[in-house]
């Protein structure tokens, strides 16, 4: 028996957005039978996290559900069709999702173009150029919709006229980099924004981190285009492997520059070199068999 929207709303703010330890309650493949079995460990043993849910209102849910139905956003739940079944594989997937555009955007051939915000003029044209041929050779391109590297990845998508995925570490709702909602409204033209924060959530630095096993999770492989060595950008490139997925980087244009060190220590670690888009395509389709 499957639970219905509310519920898995229900849940997914009784424990607090990103907090695993739900699935330590809630079994993903049987959740209707966990759900009662929580309900009832609740009742015996004063359970925090079963009183927040129990304490949650109807009108709270109706509140977060207005405003969705409002903004055309949709909620998505892992029993739901659109939910994306890759991110039913990686530790910790959201219980909701909330997604502005084409939800089957969610379901296509994805790699993620990820670098830093503070990107240099080289970074990001190579964000754009690979993001580009990408999206103009079929492949939904997914980057985490901050400044720099991010914005360069989307926007050479747009540019190809193909698909772009933003993975957001706040509301969709929320104008965040400020002066951004055009963006996510071309990028929900034609493909999709997604978040597991509510609409209208603002942004917190431990965010980011925390999104970035979603980029890694939608994706079949990870580019890294500039890196220093407490780059974001190694965190995700750190989820791609744990989740056994390719990590691509672009050459560093300056083996001595500290906005490189990362990258250099992802090729010594065994991470594969991209010189050119074609390299990834081509990784892509073998991945699928359609060389």
């Amino acid at each position: 028996m499957e639970l219905d929207t509310r519920e898995w709303l229900r849940l997914h703010l009784a424990f607090g957005v990103t907090n695993a330890k739900k699935w330590e309650y809630i079994d993903i493949n049987r959740p209707s039978e966990s759900l009662k079995a929580l309900l009832s460990f609740g009742a015996l043993h004063d359970d925090v996290y079963v009183r927040k849910y129990k304490s949650l209102s109807s009108e709270q849910l109706d509140s977060i559900i207005d405003v969705c139905e409002r903004h055309g956003i949709l909620i998505l739940t892992p029993e739901s069709e659109r939910y994306p079944k890759s991110l039913l594989e990686i530790a910790n997937p959201p219980s909701v999702l909330f997604v502005l555009g084409d939800a089957k955007a969610l379901s296509s051939v994805c790699v993620a173009v990820v670098g830093a915000r503070e990107c240099c003029e080289y970074s990001a044209a190579a964000a754009g150029r690979f993001a580009y041929e990408l999206a103009d050779a079929g492949l939904a391109v997914v980057s985490g919709f901050a400044r720099g590297t991010d914005s360069a990845a989307h926007e050479g998508a747009l540019e190809a006229e193909g698909t772009t995925i933003a993975v957001l570490g706040n509301g969709i709702l929320y104008d965040y980099p400020h002066g951004s909602m055009p963006l996510k409204r071309r990028i929900a033209q034609s493909g999709a924004v997604i978040s597991e924060y509510l609409p209208t959530a603002k942004p917190a630095a431990e965010n980011f981190k925390v999104r970035n096993r979603l980029l890694s999770g939608l994706c079949d492989c990870v580019l890294v285009t500039e890196a220093s060595s407490r780059s974001g950008a190694l965190n995700t490139a750190g989820h791609a492997a744990e989740q056994g997925k390719e990590v691509f980087v672009v050459p560093p244009s300056d083996l001595f520059d500290e906005r490189f060190l990362g990258q250099s220590a992802l090729l010594r670690d065994g991470a594969t070199l991209a010189l050119s888009p074609s390299d990834l395509i081509c990784y892509v389709l073998e991945l699928y068999d359609m060389l």
